[in-house]
């Protein structure tokens, strides 16, 4: 019998086993807002596409609106309530923009949400040692 290992376990008496993190662009966050009425079809059928919802080709607008269960397809799938909650670096903005991401998991990467599969996954201990660095901190006076 092989030993099994968690993927995400630091000993850190098991507290954080169950979670994953992420550092993720501001953009990708806010382009995974749903689409609204004022997209086309094509929008909607686009970006349901890349966070993996399923529709018909014969389904209407309103009808594909309604299928999308949330307003944001990575904050839905994360640990965080809203964008608001978020955690980021230091007042960066444009590309450099990034915050945290945390996420519930087990030790089967397979069961991660679909939507974060192009992100790289970090245990507790890596995710510390990121937000150590000088984007994550400051300094106070």
């Amino acid at each position: 019998m092989s030993e099994e290992t968690n993927r995400w376990s630091d000993n850190y008496a098991d507290r954080w086993k169950s979670r994953a993190y992420m550092i993720v662009p501001v953009a990708d966050i806010n382009s995974a807002d749903a689409p609204t009425d004022s997209n086309t079809v094509a929008q909607i059928k686009t970006w349901m596409d890349s966070y993996g919802y399923e529709y018909t080709s014969d389904m209407s607008k309103s009808e594909l609106l309604e299928a999308i269960p949330v307003s944001n397809a990575l904050i839905a799938n994360a640990i965080q309530s809203g964008k608001d909650t978020l955690r980021k670096n230091n007042g960066e903005t444009g590309d450099s923009s990034k915050a945290l991401l945390k996420f519930a998991c087990d030790n089967d990467a397979d069961n991660d949400p679909s939507v974060f599969s192009s992100y790289d996954k970090l245990s507790h201990s890596q995710v510390m040692s990121v937000l150590s660095g000088s984007e994550w901190t400051s300094s106070i006076e």
